[in-house]
This record gives C-alpha cells, sequence and structure tokens, in this order.
C-alpha cells in the first residue's frame, strides 16, 4: 500500500510539473552589456537575454516588467547591466498598445529615480525598453509620456513638445 501511495504521489508531482512548464513562455530582454560593448561607444547598443514567465496574453507589459526588474547575477556574470530595480519599480503607469504602436506612460516617480535616464549615455535606458517592446510584431514604434503628459516627457528628456502629431494625445496613454 506504501509503493501505491508513492507511486500516486510521484505521478501528481511529475503532472503538476508538466503541467507549470506548459504555463510558461519566454520572452527576450534587452539590457546593455560591457563586454559585448567594452567601452559604450554606441550607448544605444543593446543586447537580448531571455527570461521564462508565466503565460499572458499581455506579454509586451511583461517583457516590460521583466526589464524593470534589472539583471539577474547571472545576466550580470555575462555583463549585462541595467537600472537598479529600486529605480525602476513603480515608473510605469501603464502601457497601451494599438495600431503598431506601444504608449508608455510613466508615474512622476521617473521623474525622481530615473533622473540620469536622460544625460549623455543614460539615454541608453530608452534605447532598452523600444528593442524590449519592438521585439513583437504589434509594435513598430514606443511614444512616450509622464501621467498622461507627452509635453511633460519630452521636455524632460530635452526634446521640447512631442513632436510627434496624433500619438501625443493624452488619451493614447490612459
Amino acid at each position: 500500500m506504501k509503493l501505491i501511495a508513492g507511486l500516486f504521489c510521484t505521478l501528481i508531482l511529475v503532472s503538476a510539473s508538466f503541467a507549470q512548464k506548459a504555463g510558461t513562455m519566454t520572452v527576450k530582454v534587452f539590457f546593455h552589456n560591457e563586454k559585448l560593448n567594452p567601452e559604450m561607444l554606441d550607448c544605444n547598443k543593446v543586447f537580448p537575454t531571455t527570461r521564462t514567465i508565466p503565460k499572458t496574453v499581455g506579454v509586451a507589459r511583461a517583457a516590460l516588467d521583466e526589464l524593470f526588474k534589472g539583471v539577474t547575477e547571472d545576466e550580470k556574470d555575462k555583463g549585462f547591466w541595467s537600472f537598479d530595480r529600486e529605480a525602476t519599480t513603480g515608473v510605469v503607469k501603464s502601457l497601451n498598445v494599438r495600431a503598431g504602436a506601444a504608449y508608455l506612460n510613466f508615474t512622476r516617480r521617473a521623474f525622481e529615480t530615473l533622473g540620469n535616464a536622460t544625460t549623455s549615455c543614460g539615454s541608453g535606458f530608452f534605447a532598452t525598453i523600444e528593442k524590449t517592446l519592438t521585439q513583437f510584431p504589434t509594435i513598430k514604434k514606443v511614444y512616450y509620456a509622464v501621467e498622461g503628459n507627452t509635453n511633460d516627457f519630452y521636455e524632460w528628456v530635452q526634446v521640447g513638445e512631442c513632436p510627434y502629431g496624433r500619438h501625443c494625445r493624452s488619451s493614447n496613454f490612459r
């Protein structure tokens, strides 16, 4: 009887592990890499690493969440680097995808914790976002706002007013 109970428990554990793997998917997350771009001569050059995540229909947001978790210890050992998780936690208010565009709406916390993202090589931060999001065929371009205000974002990154016409409408970022 103990043998049958043991086999039954083993069967349950094995089937549960297969069920869990069936409920996952992989996404690419793009980071800077000091081994592949040693002197950071091109600040916008980013490289993929693969993450396994729970299966979801909101795959672009899930990939963005993985990006903002920062690099793992294993990824650090391979030369990848990013903003610290503390700096990126809570900076995304929303992500809307429609008609080939991703509309990324930051919270005001982005101003406080990502100040370096707008200076010299810090602008490469946006390259990590854009490469991570444009890996999906439904996203060709990424537009940004802070609390729904595109001008606040584009002034922050020293562009001035949002230069993208209809993509600057606050309704895109709700």
